[in-house]
C-alpha cells in the first residue's frame, strides 16, 4: 500500500508541474529549463517531500540524467534558481534536498537548496 501513496505524490507533482507550465510559472533559465529540473525529480518525490527514508529506485538515475545535462555555469545557476524557487512552492524537506547529490553521487548538481542563496554566485 506504500506504493499507492508514492504514485499518488507521483502524480501530484507531475500534474503540478503541468499545471505551472501551461500558466507559464515554470520558465526557462539558461540552458536548463525549471521544467526539466522538476521533472527530472519527480520519481524523487517521496524522498523529497514525504516520509521515505531514502530515495526510491527511480530517483538517482533521474538526477544523474539531470547532472549529465549541466554542463556550464548558467546551466547550474539555472537549477540553483529552479530550486529555490519550487522547494518552497513543493514543501521540500531542504535537509533532504541537500543530501540528495551525495547520495546519488553526482557533482555538477550540486548546488544548494535553500530560500535564501544567491543563485548568481554559483559556478
Amino acid at each position: 500500500m506504500a506504493g499507492k501513496g508514492l504514485l499518488k505524490s507521483v502524480f501530484f507533482v507531475g500534474f503540478v508541474v503541468a499545471v505551472l507550465t501551461a500558466c507559464g510559472v515554470v520558465t526557462t533559465e539558461g540552458a536548463i529549463s525549471c521544467n526539466q529540473v522538476v521533472s527530472a525529480l519527480t520519481p524523487c518525490a517521496g524522498y523529497l517531500i514525504g516520509n521515505a527514508a531514502t530515495p526510491a529506485a527511480a530517483c538517482c538515475p533521474a538526477v544523474k540524467g539531470l547532472d549529465a545535462k549541466v554542463k556550464a555555469t548558467p546551466d547550474r545557476q539555472a537549477v540553483c534558481n529552479c530550486l529555490k524557487n519550487q522547494a518552497k512552492s513543493f514543501g521540500v524537506k531542504l535537509g533532504k534536498a541537500a543530501n540528495l547529490p551525495g547520495l546519488c553521487k553526482v557533482t555538477d548538481l550540486n548546488v544548494p537548496v535553500s530560500p535564501n542563496v544567491d543563485c548568481s554566485k554559483i559556478h
